[in-house]
């Protein structure tokens, strides 16, 4: 019933506009109306506000600029997607696979990535602020300049992505803000539940407001 609802928005939306006016394409919309599948299509600047795409097959789309706002992507297939200055605030991304995609300038503010692949993704300049990360595996990611803050990364994998300038405060590190203050020099932070993450990573941050024990 969702994705019959959400659907028929889009099909509104074409009608309303009738002409060749938007970036996107009117055919590749439809594509994806109707088969819930658009590998390389263009949907720059589309509006999917609100849309029902789980699981979804986006591979490498083009959806630079695009209204994702609420948008359900439970485990849609964004690899190597172009989201670059896209809108997905609130938008629904657990499981989703977003391996090498382009979220560079994307608005992910309350969004859900909990579980979701991100491995070597580009993600300069994200604003992640209050993003569900946990379980999320950003192996390799480009997160420079991203703002993490009063995001949850609890067990998030964060190994070899480059965080130079990244903000993070106010965050949800799982059990570590109790074990910080307990004197064992031994804290374990990946094992507390924490993310992967090294100090020398830490050293890299614009702002840091986490537990500053780490194992190496």
């Amino acid at each position: 019933m969702k994705r019959i609802i959400g659907m028929a928005t889009i099909i509104g939306t074409l009608g309303w506009f009738g002409g060749d006016s938007w970036a996107f394409r009117a055919d590749d919309l439809t594509q994806l109306v109707q088969t819930n599948q658009c590998r390389q299509c263009d949907l720059s600047e589309a509006d999917l506000s609100g849309v029902y795409l789980a699981e979804a097959d986006l591979r490498a789309a083009n959806l630079r600029g695009a209204n994702l706002t609420g948008a359900n992507l439970w485990r849609a297939n964004l690899k190597d997607a172009n989201l670059v200055m896209a809108n997905l605030t609130r938008a629904h991304l657990a499981r989703a696979a977003l391996n090498s995609a382009d979220l560079s300038g994307a608005n992910l503010t309350n969004a859900d990535l909990s579980m979701a692949r991100l491995q070597y993704a580009w993600l300069q300049n994200t604003r992640l602020t209050a993003s569900q990360l946990s379980l999320a595996n950003l192996y390799g990611a480009r997160l420079q300049g991203a703002d993490f803050s009063r995001a949850a990364i609890r067990q998030t994998d964060l190994r070899k992505a480059k965080l130079d300038g990244a903000v993070m405060r106010k965050m949800d590190y799982g059990n570590l803000d109790k074990k910080e203050n307990s004197g064992d020099s031994k804290l374990d932070y990946a094992g507390l539940g924490g993310p992967m993450l090294s100090i020398k990573q830490i050293s890299t941050l614009a702002i840091y407001e986490g537990p500053i024990r780490l194992t190496r």
